[in-house]
């Protein structure tokens, strides 16, 4: 398993190879723990089993220009995550007592937009160490009333995979815990190259098939960014700063659904 790093430069990119996707999120969590306000952006270029599969991939890679990354060490697996359960009320949230750096599938969380307002946030689901969130408009956008569950069941403005570094007091605080409509929302990904085959996974990546020439081409990569390009993306939805071409695969789009290409059995 390996995933193609972007570098700050653009002139190029690293790949950051591990034994599994598990391991790949777990080093890419003890990063964004020990610097909440890292950069990156990983692209799920391909998958193998360790030796001779992986490392002829990899030797590929580095014939195509990109350079290799060394991980850091795999931090210790996060802590058992909390069964605190709360239900937003219409009128009122507030904080829950929730360790640092944990998130659960559900959690409704506010995030700022670095104007002194928040926006809502939702984990609909969560992929080892990693969540995907999805943001919402900022209530005061949304005709009233506009109530939490209303604002939900909107569309998001901004969705990914990232990591939870950032669900700590002062940054993205939970208020609550609602069950997510994923169906609706989480999506299907691509993974793979052009050399090793292109293939289309559903969103957890236990069901893969190759895809079909315009899947390829329509359905998005599997990528992983840092919880601080979040942020920055959330700052360029309402105005702070510019919005930036690598915010596009964040920018929420109505693509293939995983429900769609891969049916409930």
């Amino acid at each position: 398993m390996f995933g193609k790093r972007k570098k700050d430069q653009p002139s190029g990119s690293e790949f950051h190879q591990a034994d599994s996707e598990q391991q790949l999120f777990a080093q890419l969590l003890a990063e964004t723990r020990a610097d909440p306000e890292k950069v990156f952006t990983i692209d799920m270029v391909g998958r193998g089993t360790p030796g001779r599969d992986l490392d002829e991939q990899v030797e590929r890679l580095r014939r195509s220009g990109v350079t290799a990354s060394h991980p850091p060490a795999t931090e210790a697996a996060a802590a058992d995550r909390s069964s605190a359960r709360a239900d937003p009320s219409a009128d009122e949230l507030v904080p829950l007592s929730r360790q640092p750096f944990i998130a659960e599938t559900g959690d409704v969380f506010f995030i700022p937009d670095g104007g002194g307002s928040v926006l809502l946030g939702h984990v609909l689901a969560t992929l080892h160490d990693a969540v995907y969130v999805a943001v919402f408009q900022r209530p005061e956008d949304l005709p009233r009333p506009a109530d939490p569950l209303v604002v939900l069941a909107t569309q998001p403005v901004v969705a990914g995979l990232t990591l939870p570094a950032r669900f700590q007091p002062g940054m993205w605080e939970v208020v609550g815990n609602v069950a997510p409509d994923t169906a609706r929302l989480l999506p299907a990904y691509t993974w793979g190259t052009d050399l090793d085959g292109v293939h289309v996974t559903d969103f957890s990546g236990s069901r893969s098939r190759p895809a079909t020439e315009i899947e390829a081409t329509t359905i998005p990569r599997r990528v992983v960014v840092s919880p601080y390009f979040i942020d920055i993306a959330v700052r360029a939805v309402v105005g702070l700063v510019d919005w930036h071409p690598d915010f596009e695969h964040l920018r929420y789009r109505s693509t293939p659904r995983s429900v769609d290409l891969f049916p409930d059995r």
